[in-house]
């Protein structure tokens, strides 16, 4: 079992701990370490700031995309990191706070998330393709403007996937990034990407018109949002998606920026990843950071855990030289939102 770095993270290699289903955490393998308490950490990192800018991209066919941008030294790596669905560029805030490496970060707005432009449902704005040439288009400004290329894309959820799908054109111009660090990928399997798929987005929709009225406070998205997906939540997380991820209306009534009617829109265009790279390449080093708990009922972890990490491994196979299966042990697929510390660890180790 290899432990990446010195940091007490439960990130293990793919060649033994990976094959474990979580069970196995309390035999010793893969386990947790007891880490800093959250909102402990003292460093430099803690009082990093930030500025708003923006990357007007549609005179290249995109959208004009809102970001958050911390400027590091001139030698620091350059890391660009995309969120998961609903969530927004301010969802790293906690996490590049934490990190102990000296990086510049660019954190972005997903299409139809934070302040980036959201166009119009019923077309192929929605596509997970459309997607992956944001991220192509973003990456290519970004080193363009750096005169170097990304040393790091981390991404959280679906765009992840996205990616790997851009990645695998081979009409498509390659983006300038070394290496791609996938936080829990969607790694939909056929069903998921079909009937899942739909069933996840009927239940997106619903879910908006429960919330239709909005909130009392920018505090009650982020305690709406952890509610919603029965898992604790960091404070500091739930108050980023408060103050980047909703505003107020003219009715004083706080409202997610992220419409659901756009996030059903995203679900139901989910693609079985591992089928749709079959016969391609990625021409790129990927990290691919498989959370030990998976999004399934408690008497289906372990089944979901062999068959997920089944599909990762296909994926990895296409993937460039260096290219591997971590698994992070303890946290689930929004692992962002959870346990910042632990990862900001695990980036530390794998930027």
């Amino acid at each position: 079992m290899r432990r990446l770095g010195q940091q007490p993270r439960a990130v293990c290699s793919l060649g033994l701990a990976a094959r474990v289903p979580p069970r196995a955490a309390a035999s010793g393998l893969c386990q947790r370490q007891s880490a800093a308490p959250l909102g402990s950490i003292a460093s430099t990192s803690s009082v990093r700031k930030f500025r708003r800018r923006w990357f007007d991209l549609r005179d290249q066919g995109g959208v004009r995309h809102s970001a958050l941008e911390w400027t590091g030294p001139p030698e620091a790596p350059l890391v660009l990191f995309l969120h998961a669905t609903s969530f927004c560029a301010g969802s790293w805030v906690p996490v590049v706070k934490r990190l102990s490496k000296q990086v510049h970060a660019v954190a972005v707005d997903l299409r139809a998330h934070g302040d980036t432009d959201a166009p119009a449902l019923g077309s192929s704005a929605y596509h997970w393709e459309e997607f992956g040439r944001d991220f192509q288009r973003l990456a290519a400004r970004i080193a363009a403007e750096h005169g170097r290329p990304i040393d790091a894309c981390v991404t959280h959820s679906f765009i992840g996937d996205c990616a790997l799908m851009a990645l695998a054109e081979a009409s498509a111009p390659r983006a300038d990034v070394k290496r791609m660090v996938l936080l829990d990928p969607v790694l939909a399997d056929e069903e998921g990407a079909t009937t899942g798929a739909q069933r996840l987005a009927k239940g997106t929709r619903r879910v908006g018109e429960r919330e239709a009225q909005g909130f009392d406070s920018a505090a009650a998205v982020g305690e709406a949002l952890e509610k919603l997906l029965r898992v604790p939540l960091h404070p500091e997380a739930k108050a980023a998606l408060g103050e980047f991820g909703a505003f107020s209306d003219d009715a004083g009534r706080w409202r997610l920026k992220c419409r659901r009617d756009n996030e059903a829109e995203i679900y139901a265009n989910r693609v079985a990843i591992a089928e749709h790279l079959e016969g391609h390449r990625v021409n790129a080093e990927v990290k691919l950071v498989f959370s030990s708990r998976r999004r399934a009922k408690p008497e289906d972890q372990e089944a979901s855990f062999v068959r997920d990490l089944q599909v990762a491994e296909r994926v990895v196979a296409r993937c460039g030289s260096g290219s591997a299966v971590e698994v992070l042990d303890g946290v689930g697929h929004f692992l962002v939102l959870e346990d910042p510390d632990l990862v900001a660890g695990t980036l530390d180790a794998l930027l």
